[in-house]
């Protein structure tokens, strides 16, 4: 299961942004910009994301759990490989890995395991083997929460409740 949704993932991040609904609203929580997105009119996830030190960093909020996307045009990635990690936030840590694409990795979160740090944390380290990378998550308390309530806004009416009415895209 945590390879179809790091796979699912990295569809999502090397999707050009014409496949999804070019009219979604987006929403600005400090620095984070969350929004939700669409594929063939049908919901998918929610996300959050911002730019910081040369690199597009993101969250994603799908039916799978969260997973955290990082992007930068100076890596050289081995595509389908999955690096080992280590992921540090407020004095905890876990391994993880990095699924890459050419140019960003997809790091499945474990339900539990730093959900919480990541709210309270100012930053989050990646630490691989040749360097660590530091994720600001300043702002992240309020971005997380919209997140999560997007995600469980557009998951309720993904269902067909009104079949005459268009679900509203809002983040």
């Amino acid at each position: 299961m945590r390879t179809s949704f790091a796979i699912a993932l990295a569809v999502t991040l090397v999707t050009p942004p014409l496949a999804y609904a070019q009219s979604d609203p987006t929403v600005k929580v400090g620095p984070w910009t969350i929004a939700t997105v669409y594929r063939a009119d049908k919901f998918d996830s929610c996300t959050m994301g911002r730019a910081a030190d040369g690199m597009e960093i993101g969250f994603a909020r799908t039916r799978d759990g969260l997973a955290l996307m990082l992007d930068s045009p100076k890596w050289k990635l081995e595509r389908g490989k999955a690096y080992p990690v280590r992921l540090v936030a407020g004095g905890q840590s876990i391994d993880a890995k990095a699924l890459a694409d050419a140019k960003s990795v997809t790091i499945p979160l474990e339900e539990g395991t730093l959900g919480g740090r990541l709210r309270m944390s100012s930053l989050l380290q990646v630490q691989g083997e040749g360097a660590t990378l530091r994720v600001p998550l300043d702002g992240s308390t309020a971005a997380l929460n919209r997140l999560d309530a997007c995600f469980q806004k557009n998951s309720r009416e993904s269902a067909a409740t009104n079949p005459f009415v268009a679900p509203s895209r809002k983040p």
